[in-house]
């Protein structure tokens, strides 16, 4: 697949497929009558392992909703630090390939998952607010991490990206305050120019020896002075 193709890829829950869908009663989890796609994960279990063969996590599938918030607030606005999902252990399968928008928006309790060595994208907001996630590895598969995926990860310091990414979106590891440095592969295409922003404790980016004029027109100037070659 292009990256055009993976990036147009439908990750949503859509009426038609939650009309037929199938329930997983252990896991608390709905799919997609052919088993390819996760549409739902009801009243959160703490830990969850998805069924071989799923292919799609779709959109906002694990993410926060209101009903989890601890205290009740009778409508009014959850403040930021009860807004946290129950999940906190998962068990993907190798089979998984994209992880749609917000699949795991403020699962606050989430330290660390293992991504599947078949994940293509990982989706808009994606991980955004998962505050106690501390390392991500990526898999040799993965060619786009969508925009805000990792926004305000505070706890996350150790990120492997693999030599196949070809793009990073826009504000995609905005404030991960932890991060120190990071390694950026020769064959990136595109860095949105704040996928960086925020990164306060960030001090070196490390790029493969004979890219630095490549990395040069793919880094905003603050960003390049970070730089070295290895």
């Amino acid at each position: 697949m292009t990256l055009d193709e993976i990036l147009r890829t439908d990750t949503a829950a859509h009426l038609d497929l939650v009309r037929d869908d199938f329930w997983d009663a252990e896991n608390c989890c709905a799919y997609s009558a052919d088993g390819f796609r996760l549409l739902d994960a009801e009243n959160f279990p703490s830990e969850v392992t998805v069924r071989e063969g799923c292919r799609i996590l779709c959109d906002w599938v694990f993410a926060f909703q209101d009903y989890m918030a601890e205290n009740d607030h009778f409508g009014g606005e959850i403040p930021p630090e009860e807004r946290a999902s129950y999940l906190d252990k998962i068990k993907l399968p190798a089979s998984i390939t994209h992880i749609g928008k917000g699949a795991f928006l403020e699962c606050g309790f989430l330290r660390s998952i293992r991504l599947p060595k078949g994940l293509l994208s990982i989706g808009d907001m994606a991980f955004k607010d998962c505050w106690e996630l501390e390392g991500i590895s990526c898999p040799a598969a993965l060619v786009n991490i969508g925009e805000r995926a990792f926004e305000d990860c505070f706890s996350l310091y150790n990120v492997r990206l693999n030599k196949g990414l070809r793009r990073l979106g826009p504000l995609a590891f905005h404030c991960c305050e932890d991060l120190e440095e990071i390694d950026l592969p020769g064959g990136i295409e595109e860095i949105a120019p704040d996928a960086f922003e925020g990164c306060i404790s960030l001090k070196t980016i490390y790029i493969p020896e004979g890219t630095a004029e490549k990395f040069r027109a793919l880094l905003p100037k603050n960003i390049f002075r970070k730089v070295e070659e290895f």
